[in-house]
């Protein structure tokens, strides 16, 4: 009977050994977890700094300054002139089904 007793005690507390040690591992892994994103989002955001202090570098020069004011402005230096081309449209223009858009009806 003492035998008994003492093997249901001893796994009582392996028992309970088990479920107390489990908890902290599920953390410690959940926490592991978090790291490896929050490293994976700094590799990410260290590039993207990069490319950002590239473009401020780039910016910083007047020849960039210039080309971007000619395509997004349209700067004209002295003595130049500008053009600007309009392409039609493609394709039929639709016109609304009514007076005084209707079309002449073809007898057949």
């Amino acid at each position: 009977m003492q035998r008994l007793w003492v093997g249901t005690v001893l796994a009582v507390v392996i028992v309970a050994a088990l479920l107390v040690g489990s908890f902290p591992a599920r953390q410690i892994s959940g926490q592991r977890q978090a790291t490896r994103t929050a490293e994976s989002d700094l590799v990410a955001l260290d590039g993207e700094i990069q490319r950002l202090q590239d473009r401020v570098s780039a910016l910083e020069q007047p020849t960039e300054t210039e080309r971007m004011a000619r395509d997004k402005l349209g700067l004209v230096e002295p003595g130049q002139e500008a053009y600007r081309v309009i392409f039609p449209p493609s394709g039929p223009v639709p016109l609304p089904r009514g007076w005084p858009f209707l079309l002449p009806q073809t007898g057949s």
